[in-house]
Order: structure tokens, then sequence, then C-alpha cells
């Protein structure tokens, strides 16, 4: 027998006191409460130039994306590699949220691997060209990532929220990163043009990439063309070497103890803590030479852009808890720790393909329990250092995430088993040690373990040898 109430059940007549309460209730917001009748009402973008503005955002977006990618890894400073990182993974979201939307739309979907206007790249193709940091922040934040986020506004503001509410939240996400990277923007703006004589190169250098912009109908390609569009330069060869600024005092020291620190029994756990946190920071590598892996990647669904840049981006942010870690301590992490580029050398000397099965193997070793992941978390966790720990516990759950993005998109493309796959990616590696000779003379190859450790645990190092081989 049904337990519902008469006036739930199907058929049922409702008692007399439901029967009144049914009545209507004054000011209830209607249409879900995404609109008025009246702004419902407005005739926005129809489907077919909607979707030509999205595929412009996309394509412009994806550019930013790839910019970022060229200028990871060679640009020294290290607060703009930091930001770069987490500017491609969203962008790549942002690329591909527009892409899903796009093809929503339209039946066949329209191309999107190519390009909708030549104004477009000729645009991009010159943004590359810049020179200074000065140029590269005022280009990519004072002149396209500003008009990208004017542009959002001003098609959110145009788009119908009932008919076409799909874009409407599209772009109200996006918004909120844009705005948010817009603000990095004008700081770091900001911050470059206090160096004599910057305002005016970046006045002129704003002005110079401004006329591109016109040429190409602004973001949306709704605006009026000049007759005669400025001529665009080649861009320049690509420039992989990777770069750190002045302040890293030890950036051409290759030697590492903090592995062999990390993984001695006999020493004290707070002192095999520290090596781990230094082994966190100078994680910056691994995102310098993944910039070239995703960007000469060819013919790759967008899913492979996405994971990739997200790994990149996890990268980044290891080596960024590092950096809070060391702050907490009140250590000068720059000027102590040899944050060298020694891997993405070594890695620069490889094809893609190989290189990404270097970084194959290394995701792949960092699994068993009794070396990996769940042993750093331990060493942290026992050492009663609940902010390395913390570190070390995301950082796993991240190499978690990296294991199945190897495993996804590289191992089906090669033709070796996984074990095997691993033991190829390590004699790479090996094979590629020498390459740093070349660098060695650039700086002192000394230990600087001890020092660090007086520095942030106030007492002498316990190690008594030390081999001061690489990576």
């Amino acid at each position: 027998m049904s337990t519902l109430p008469l006036a739930a059940q199907p058929g049922g007549e409702p008692t007399a006191a439901l029967a009144a309460a049914e009545t209507a209730v004054a000011g209830l917001p209607p249409l879900a409460g995404l609109a008025t009748y009246s702004r419902a009402a407005d005739v926005g973008y129809d489907v077919e130039a909607n979707v030509a503005r999205l595929l412009r955002y996309a394509w412009i977006t994806r550019r930013t994306m790839e910019t970022a990618l060229h200028w990871l890894a060679p640009t020294p400073q290290w607060e703009f590699k930091e930001a770069l990182g987490l500017h491609i993974f969203l962008d790549a979201r942002h690329v591909d949220a527009l892409r899903t939307r796009i093809s929503e739309m339209r039946s066949p979907a329209p191309r999107m691997d190519v390009s909708p206007d030549p104004a477009l790249d000729r645009l991009f193709d010159e943004l590359l060209s810049a020179r200074t940091i000065l140029e590269k922040l005022v280009g990519l934040y004072g002149v396209v990532r500003p008009a990208l986020l004017e542009s959002y506004r001003r098609h959110a503001q145009a788009v119908n929220p009932v008919a076409d509410y799909p874009t409407a939240y599209l772009l109200k996400h996006l918004l909120l990163d844009a705005v948010e990277t817009a603000e990095w923007g004008e700081k770091a703006v900001a911050a470059a043009l206090q160096t004599p004589g910057a305002a005016e190169t970046a006045e002129q250098w704003a002005q110079h990439l401004t006329r591109f912009l016109d040429a190409a109908g602004g973001i949306m390609g709704d605006q009026p063309r000049p007759a005669a569009p400025p001529a665009a330069q080649p861009p320049p060869p690509p420039d992989f070497f990777p770069r750190r600024d002045d302040r890293f005092a030890l950036r051409w020291n290759f030697v590492n103890p903090q592995r062999q620190v990390s993984l001695n029994e006999e020493l004290p756990l707070d002192e095999r803590t520290l090596a781990l946190m230094c082994r966190r920071i100078v994680e910056m590598d691994v995102p310098e030479y993944m910039a070239r892996i995703i960007l000469q990647a060819a013919d790759e669904p967008w899913q492979y852009y996405v994971d990739m840049a997200r790994q990149l981006w996890d990268e980044v942010r290891h080596a960024m808890l590092g950096s809070v870690y060391f702050e907490a301590l009140g250590v000068d992490w720059k000027r102590l720790i040899a944050i060298h580029p020694g891997m993405s050398i070594r890695l620069l000397s490889l094809n893609v393909q190989d290189a990404h099965l270097v970084l194959y193997a290394i995701e792949q070793k960092l699994m068993p329990g009794n070396s990996g992941k769940r042993l750093e978390y331990e060493i942290s966790r026992n050492a009663q250092d609940r902010l390395a720990a913390y570190i070390q516990d995301y950082d796993w759950a991240d190499e978690v995430l990296h294991v199945q993005i190897g495993r996804q998109w590289l191992l089906p493309r090669l033709a070796l088993r996984p074990q095997e796959a691993v033991e190829r990616g390590w004699a790479l590696r090996s094979q590629t040690a020498t390459l740093l000779d070349a660098y060695e003379s650039r700086g002192a190859q000394v230990n600087w373990w001890p020092e660090l450790v007086q520095t942030a645990l106030g007492k002498p190092s316990a190690v008594k040898e030390f081999n001061l081989a690489r990576l």
C-alpha cells in the first residue's frame, strides 16, 4: 500500500488546506533567477556570430598558451616562471571549454586546429619577438590579455542569459580566471616599469603590438581594420635553454646531495626532511623541459594538452611549495640551494619523445613504497614536521595523476612493455649526464649541504661522507 499522502498520489484530490496553500506567491523570481523577462527578451548574438567569436577566443587563448610555453624555460625570473606555469594550465582548460561549447552549437563542428584569422597569427608571431621581460610582460599582460578580458566582458553583457545560458555560464567562469590573471599582470608590469627608461620602452612596444591587434579587427574581429596592416617579422627560432637570474648564486653548481641524504636511514629525520624540501624546490626544471615536449607535440587530441599542462603546473607548484617551506624557515633559498637547470639542459639534447620517455621513467620510479612518494611522506610525517608532511602529501597525490598521464599518452605510442619503457628512459637519462661538463666552469662545484643544514636546522650536518655526483 502506498504511504504517500492522498494529495501526492496520482489522481489524488488535494485536501482543502493544501488547495488553499497552492495559490500564486507574489515575488518569486522568474526564469530561475537568470534574468527578468525584459532582459531575457533581448536578442543577443545569433549562433553564427557566437561561434565566430568563440573560435577566435579559443585560437587566441591557444596562442597565449604557446607563447608562455616558449618563454617558461629561457626567462630567468623565477616569479615569471611561476605565473607562466599557472596560466599555461588555465589556458589549456579554457581552450577545452571553448572547443566544447563550439562543438555543441554546430554539426559538424568547424575546424578548431586552424587559425580563424591570419592577422591573429601575425600578432602572436610579433609578440614572440619580445626580447626582455619588460617586453614579454607588456605584450602578454599589458596588451593581449587585457583585450581578451574586455572582449569577455562585452560578450557576457550581450549574450542572452536564457537562450544562450551555456555560453553565459562559460563566460562567467572564464572571467573569474581572466580577472585574477589580469591582477597579477598589472602588478608584474608595474614592477617591471620601475627601471630607468622602462616606461618609454613599454609604451612604444604596447603601441606596436596594438597596431597588430587592430589589424586583426580586435579580439572579436568586429572592429574596423586599417587599410595597410603592419608588416610582421618572422618569429625567432625557439629558445628552450633554461635560465636563472643572478639571485640564484649556485645556479651552475650541479652537485646534488639531497637525494642521497633523504634516502639515508642513518641520518636524523629532520635532516632527511630538509633534503626532501630541497628536492621539491629544484623541480622547476621539470616544467622547463616539459614546455618543449608540449609545444612540439604534433596532432594530439586537445585532452593531451590539457593533461600535460596540468602536470606542468603541478611541477611548478611543487617548486613553489619548496620555496614556501624555506621562506617559513627564514632561509635564503636562492643563495644556499643549488637550484640549477641541469636536467633541463640534458633533456634538450633528446628528441621530444625520448625526453618524454625520461619523464615517464622518473614518474614510474616514484610509486614504489620503499623509495617513492609514500616513503617521502612518511619521512616528513615521522619527523613531526607538519608543513613538510602536508607538502609531501599533496606532492604524492599529484604524482599518482602524473603516472596515469604518462601511461595514457606516452606508453601507447611506444613499441615497449611498461618495464622496458622505464629501463629505456633511465638509460637515456644516464647517457645525458656528461653534457653538463660544458657548463661546470660557470660555477664552482662545491658541497653546499653543510651550510644549508647549519642555517636551517641550527646544527652541523650528520652526514660524514658525501658523494658529490650529479643527478
